[in-house]
């Protein structure tokens, strides 16, 4: 095999082996509505608490990353929400895991906190 052919395959490996392991970006068509910018991250399929999960809340171009926090050990985050902001925008993401991409509506008369549930990138 030639240096150049070794080259090759190594770089195929490579990417290969990218993307094999590729995260997918979830985004949630419907809006969520919460009283406040506050939840629980599980994993799919197990409801374990997701702990260190970093949580963004982003620009409405999902550009631009405005704030951001981690999950604490049983999997709860919570974000100062802007005055006079009524839709946010927030990315859910994890090492191993997929993307999760959500809208969601503060209202004061909202049920429960936030449920958001990652699952395993494949």
């Amino acid at each position: 095999m030639t240096v150049k052919a070794a080259k090759l395959l190594a770089l195929g490996i490579v990417l290969w082996t990218m993307g094999a392991h590729a995260t997918i970006r979830v985004v949630q068509k419907k809006v969520s509505v919460s009283r406040a910018l506050a939840g629980h991250v599980a994993v799919l399929g197990t409801e374990e608490p997701a702990s260190g999960v970093t949580v963004g809340l982003c620009s409405p171009d999902w550009k631009k990353i405005i704030a951001t926090t981690k999950t604490d050990d049983e999997g709860h985050f919570s974000l100062e929400k802007l005055a006079n902001t009524r839709l946010f925008y927030l990315r859910v993401s994890a090492p191993g895991m997929d993307i999760y991409q959500l809208r969601v509506r503060i209202e004061k008369h909202a049920a429960e906190e936030l449920k958001i549930h990652l699952s395993v990138a494949t």
